[in-house]
């Protein structure tokens, strides 16, 4: 994955994770309040998030990762 890093501070990063981490919370607190069909979908966008604030988070842990 190639980030933007001369773009954004490791702060910046930091937020954008929390950020996903907050919606993929907010997801999962919404999908007790409707029907199982859309849980699935409300689950896994939740598991989209998730996955992708991990995926940030590792990147600007190991940036020689993105290379290549």
């Amino acid at each position: 994955m190639t980030l933007p890093n001369a773009q954004l501070s490791p702060d910046d990063w930091r937020r954008i994770c929390d950020a996903l981490r907050y919606l993929g919370r907010d997801l999962h607190h919404r999908s007790f309040s409707v029907t199982a069909e859309r849980c699935e979908l409300l689950w896994q966008e939740m598991d989209q998030c998730l996955a992708l604030a991990d995926r940030l988070s590792h990147a600007q842990a190991n940036p020689t990762d993105q290379e290549g």
